[in-house]
C-alpha cells in the first residue's frame, strides 16, 4: 500500500540520492595527498567487447556490458550523467531549445583536441551526428544546431548514450576526444584485450596513469586471484566475494543498484489459469534475506521494474515474503502443477546462487522448483531467471530500454501497451509499470548493484574509481607504492 505521496517519495529518494553522492565523492578525495604521473592500471573483467565503434549495435549482454563501462573512456559524448544521475555538459558547454522542444542548440566547448592532435570543432560533432538519427544537424559557429522533426523533450538524454560517441573516423582509425586512446585492441569471443593510453592534451587534464591495460572475459575467479597475487589493480566482485574482500581490508565499491534480475514466466505458464502458481512463487520470496545474506547486502529487494534511486517510487512499495499466502495458494493447486521448471539463462554463478534461494523459499511454501542451467539440455522450462542492465537515464527511457533488454520472450508475454511516449511523466511510468507487473508474468526479484575492489597500489584523486551509476573514472586514478 502507499503510504506517502509520490512527490514526497521522490523528493526524499532524490535527497538521500545527493547524500549519498556526497558521501562517495568524499570517500573517493580520501587517498594520498600528492598523486603521481605514470604507471600502467592492470584491469580486469569479465565482459567482453567485439569493436571499439560506438555506432555498432551490441552484440549480446556481454558486448553491452563492456561497452558500457570502456567506450566512454575514449569516445564522449556533448552531454554526459554524473553520479548522481543528472544531466552535465561533456564536449557541448551548455544548450538551450524551443518551446516544443523540436530545434535544440548545443554550444561545443572550446580548446577540444582529438587523440591525433588535431582540433575538434561543431563542423565535425554535425558530420557525426548526421546520420545517428532522424534528425536535420547543422553547424552554427561554435554550435551544432539540431533539427529533431518533432517534440523531443529528451533529446538530451538519448545524446548522452554511448552509440553517440564523438567519432572521427580517418581510414579504419576510429578518433575520439576522452581521456584515453587506443593503442590496441584485440577481440575476441570469450575474452581479448584492450590497451589504452593516456591522451596528454585532455581538455579536462592529463589521466595520472600513462596506460590501462585491460583484460577481458575473465571468470570471477581468475579476477579474484589475480587481484590477491598481485596481478591486477582494478576487478568485477561477486557479492560472496565483497564481502569477504572488505573484511581484510580490500577497498571494496558498489554502485547503486542498476540490474534487475526477474523471473519471467513462459508462454505456456503466463495463462491466467496458470496464475495461482506464478502469484504463490511471488509471495513465497524471501527477498531480504537474499539481498542481506546470499548477496551480502549489495542488492535491493525488488518489488518495481527500476530501482528507487531512478523514480522514486519503487520504495513505496516493500516485496515482503508472505508465507502463509504463497502456501494457501499452493493448497489449491492440483498436486501435478505444483512443479516448476526454472531456467537461469545467464552463466553467473551469482544468477545461479538467486535461483537455489528462489528454489528454497518456494520449497518451504510447498512448490517444487528445478533449477536447468544455461546451455542445458532440458525440456522446456516454465519460468525464467532474467537478468537485465538498467540504464542512468530518464525513467521513461530507462523504462523502455529495460523493455528490450528483457528481449522478445518479453514481448509474447507481457502486456502489448508497453510504449511510452517521448519526455513521458513519472506517473505514466508508475502507470506502465504496474499495468506491467498486473498479472505475475514477470516477478521482480532483487536490483543488483555493480561491485569492483581495487588493489593495494591504486589511489584516488577527486572522484572515486566507479560512480553511482556504474561509470568507471580511471582517469582520477593513480599508482602510489605498494601497501602493506
Amino acid at each position: 500500500m502507499r503510504s506517502k505521496s509520490m512527490s514526497r517519495a521522490i523528493a526524499e529518494a532524490r535527497g538521500g540520492f545527493a547524500a549519498l553522492a556526497a558521501i562517495w565523492l568524499a570517500a573517493g578525495a580520501a587517498g594520498d595527498a600528492r598523486p603521481q604521473y605514470g604507471g600502467t592500471l592492470r584491469v580486469e573483467m569479465s565482459a567482453s567487447m567485439r569493436t571499439i565503434d560506438p555506432a555498432a549495435p551490441a552484440l549480446d549482454a556481454s558486448d553491452a556490458a563492456a561497452r558500457a563501462r570502456l567506450l566512454p573512456l575514449v569516445f564522449e559524448t556533448l552531454v554526459a550523467v554524473d553520479g548522481g544521475g543528472r544531466l552535465v555538459p561533456q564536449l557541448a558547454a551548455s544548450w538551450d531549445r524551443d518551446a516544443k522542444a523540436i530545434r535544440w542548440r548545443f554550444r561545443l566547448r572550446g580548446g577540444i583536441v582529438l587523440h591525433d592532435g588535431s582540433r575538434f570543432d561543431a563542423p565535425q560533432a554535425a558530420a557525426i551526428l548526421r546520420g545517428q538519427g532522424p534528425w536535420t544537424v547543422a553547424a552554427d559557429g561554435d554550435a551544432i544546431v539540431i533539427d529533431a522533426n518533432r517534440e523531443s523533450p529528451d533529446l538530451p538524454w538519448e545524446l548522452a548514450t554511448a552509440k553517440h560517441g564523438m567519432v572521427v573516423r580517418r581510414g579504419a582509425n576510429l578518433i575520439g576526444t576522452g581521456p584515453f586512446r587506443v593503442d590496441r585492441f584485440e577481440p575476441g569471443t570469450a575474452g581479448g584485450s584492450l590497451l589504452l593510453r593516456a591522451h596528454e592534451d585532455y581538455w579536462k587534464g592529463r589521466p595520472f596513469v600513462d596506460a590501462v591495460q585491460i583484460s577481458m572475459g575473465r571468470s570471477a575467479a581468475d579476477q579474484l586471484a589475480s587481484l590477491e597475487t598481485g596481478r591486477a589493480d582494478f576487478i568485477g566482485v561477486d557479492p560472496a566475494d565483497a564481502a569477504r574482500l572488505a573484511a581484510r581490508g580490500a577497498r571494496v565499491i558498489s554502485s547503486a543498484p542498476r540490474d534487475l534480475v526477474a523471473l519471467l514466466f513462459e508462454e505456456h505458464r503466463a495463462s491466467p489459469a496458470a496464475r495461482p502458481v506464478r502469484k504463490a512463487l511471488a509471495a513465497a520470496l524471501d527477498r531480504s534475506s537474499l539481498c542481506a545474506v546470499t548477496l551480502q547486502r549489495r542488492a535491493q529487494p525488488a518489488a518495481t521494474l527500476l530501482p528507487d534511486w531512478l523514480t522514486g517510487y519503487a520504495a513505496l512499495l516493500v516485496p515482503d515474503a508472505d508465507r502463509a499466502r504463497a502456501t494457501s495458494l499452493v493448497a489449491a493447486v492440483p498436486g501435478a502443477q505444483r512443479s516448476v521448471a526454472l531456467r537461469v539463462e545467464s552463466a553467473s554463478p551469482v544468477d545461479r546462487a538467486i535461483a537455489e534461494r528462489i528454489a528454497v523459499d518456494a520449497r518451504e511454501a510447498g512448490l517444487t522448483v528445478r533449477i536447468d542451467v544455461a546451455g542445458a539440455l532440458a525440456p522446456r522450462p516454465d519460468v525464467r531467471l532474467v537478468r537485465a542492465p538498467i540504464e542512468a537515464t530518464s525513467p521513461d527511457r530507462a523504462l523502455s530500454s529495460l523493455l528490450t533488454a528483457l528481449g522478445p520472450r518479453a514481448a509474447r508475454v507481457l502486456p502489448a501497451e508497453v510504449s511510452l511516449p517521448p519526455g513521458a511523466s513519472l506517473d505514466n511510468v508508475d502507470r506502465l509499470e504496474r499495468t506491467l507487473l498486473d498479472g505475475d508474468v514477470i516477478v521482480p526479484v532483487v536490483h543488483l548493484a555493480d561491485t569492483i575492489a581495487l588493489g593495494a597500489r591504486v589511489q584516488t584523486w577527486s572522484a572515486p574509481a566507479m560512480a553511482r551509476t556504474g561509470a568507471w573514472n580511471l582517469a582520477d586514478l593513480w599508482i602510489g607504492a605498494d601497501r602493506p
